[in-house]
């Protein structure tokens, strides 16, 4: 079963994820999600950066570090996040709020499959 980390994601996100095959793991804070990740790395990892946080592209550009190869799915943020700022973390899909269902699916199933991939 494939861990798939959630952070600071709304119900929307968590419903849009819904599947029978994924076992999700949610923090809200960041110092737990990065504990998580060295004590546990997850498959794929879904971040909301939030627009009135200063520090989330900082946890980012952290979890990068400590979980390089972990696949990273960007979700919301204002202008900074949802531009240039985020190339630098090489996320596998980027998506401004409110999030398409379908799109982030698809995206999730896709980083898994690729970071599979990556590990044979």
């Amino acid at each position: 079963m494939s861990r798939v980390m959630l952070c600071h994601c709304q119900a929307a996100e968590e419903r849009a994820l819904l599947d029978d095959d994924l076992c999700f793991v949610s923090c809200d804070d960041s110092e737990d999600m990065l504990a998580e990740v060295v004590l546990h790395p997850p498959d794929v990892v879904v971040y909301e950066v939030r627009p009135d946080s200063a520090s989330d592209l900082a946890v980012l550009r952290l979890l990068r570090r400590v979980a390089p190869r972990v696949p990273l799915v960007v979700v919301g943020g204002g202008p900074d996040a949802a531009g240039d700022a985020p190339g630098d973390l090489e996320p596998f899909y980027r998506s401004p709020l409110p999030v398409e269902q379908d799109g982030l699916r698809e995206a999730v199933h896709a980083a898994l499959a690729e970071h599979a991939v990556a590990l044979s």
